[in-house]
């Protein structure tokens, strides 16, 4: 009988120590699901709301004067800019300038092209109101350019184009026309025509030196350079401008005709600036400059994104202190 007892008693505290084992193995399982839970609600309220769950959980009140600095700081990071290697301090008005002033070219350069097609279409370029309505859309879009040029322009990226051929070569093709137009003008209004159109050859040529732009307003201003240019040629190929002048001539055999040679000018022109609108379709995020051969970052300024230029830096570091002053 003690035998069985001692038997069936320990029997019962084995029994009884594995219960108790089972019944903390299920606490603690119940526990860390209750801690999971509750971890993953607070993390769905902090990502909801991380500031107002962070201040309630420290019990701190929110601080006007940090908001004040963090606003100072976005608004002054807003005003930077990476060229080159370097952070370009970017001027307080530019924001407003660029607002109005693209908007403003954008509408004056499509009336002016408008006004210039009418003219040239309907009056061969010779009806004077149309033409003064031309003309000061031109100075309008001009002068709006300028507003966005304004403390917006970089020198040392200006002189990065410089050494393209291709822009070389597109600078001395609008000249070559401008000077066509003074010697051998088709009427009293083409030098005034030749002038416009090398300005804006200028203008959309160095739109890579701006420091901040809008993919919309770059659009624009290449789509306007192309329609003018494409209806330039068309113009002096299935009608009748400068027909039959000649340019200049050497002996009986050397006849260079003005049409022919404004012609191949325009046409070399849309050439040798398909690359670059190619680069304005394709590089949606404005990372590289057009009009510079090897796909070269404007950030950068070599043909890689993580790779910098050392002597573009230094320029621009120049650049960045003489504008501070």
């Amino acid at each position: 009988m003690g035998v069985n007892e001692n038997i069936n008693t320990l029997f019962y505290h084995a029994c009884s120590t594995e219960k108790q084992v089972r019944i903390n193995k299920v606490k603690k399982s119940r526990k860390k699901i209750k801690n999971l839970l509750a971890t993953t609600t607070t993390t769905k309220n902090m990502n909801n709301n991380s500031t107002s769950k962070t201040q309630e959980l420290t019990g701190v009140s929110p601080n006007p004067r940090i908001l004040t600095m963090m606003n100072s700081w976005a608004q002054q990071h807003d005003r930077q800019v990476r060229l080159l290697g370097n952070v370009v301090e970017l001027d307080e008005w530019l924001d407003w300038r660029m607002k109005w002033g693209q908007r403003v070219a954008a509408i004056c350069a499509g009336f002016g092209v408008l006004f210039y097609v009418v003219n040239s279409t309907l009056f061969s370029g010779k009806n004077v109101p149309v033409f003064v309505a031309f003309v000061v859309f031109v100075v309008s879009c001009v002068v709006s350019f300028l507003m966005i040029y304004y403390k917006n322009f970089s020198f040392v990226i200006a002189r990065r184009l410089l050494k393209e051929v291709n822009v070389v070569m597109i600078l001395v093709l609008g000249i070559c026309i401008f000077t066509i137009d003074i010697s051998k003008p088709y009427n009293s209004f083409s030098p005034i025509n030749g002038f416009v159109y090398l300005l804006l050859v200028t203008l959309f040529l160095f739109i890579d030196a701006m420091k901040k732009k809008t993919r919309v307003f770059i659009l624009v201003v290449g789509n306007l350079f192309a329609l003018v240019t494409l209806y330039l040629i068309y113009e002096r190929t299935f009608t009748e401008t400068d027909v039959g002048v000649i340019l200049f001539q050497y002996g009986d055999d050397y006849v260079f005709r003005k049409r022919s040679i404004k012609r191949s000018c325009f046409i070399q022109i849309f050439l040798f600036s398909l690359n670059g609108m190619w680069t304005m379709f394709k590089d949606k995020k404005m990372e590289k400059m057009m009009f510079a051969t090897g796909h070269i970052y404007r950030e950068t300024g070599t043909a890689s994104k993580y790779v910098e230029d050392r002597e573009h830096s230094q320029r621009m570091r120049s650049e960045t202190a003489e504008s501070m002053v």
